[in-house]
């Protein structure tokens, strides 16, 4: 699926994320097994791949793996909300 970059501008960084898994389940109005058959879904999984933090002389020092790790679980939310907003820019670009 590619790489996608993320901005994290609150730690200054700039990650490079996959995206591993990606569902897509449309709304089945009449199904009555659970909710989210009824309204669909969407889900994904990813992980960062690399990262770049930057200090305020604009400098950049590679992350590693610990501090790529530490800021996907920091910002796990945002990062799948940005995944997402890439995604759907590029449905819309075709």
């Amino acid at each position: 699926m590619g790489l996608y970059q993320v901005d994290i501008e609150a730690e200054a960084c700039v990650i490079q994320c996959e995206i591993t898994n990606l569902v897509t389940a449309e709304p089945q109005p009449g199904a009555w097994s659970s909710d989210w058959d009824a309204e669909g879904y969407h889900e994904l999984e990813f992980r960062v791949v690399s990262g770049q933090a930057f200090d305020t002389d604009g400098t950049s020092v590679d992350l590693g793996r610990n501090g790529c790790a530490e800021l996907a679980e920091r910002y796990a939310e945002y990062i799948e909300a940005e995944l997402w907003r890439h995604l759907n820019a590029q449905q819309l670009t075709g």
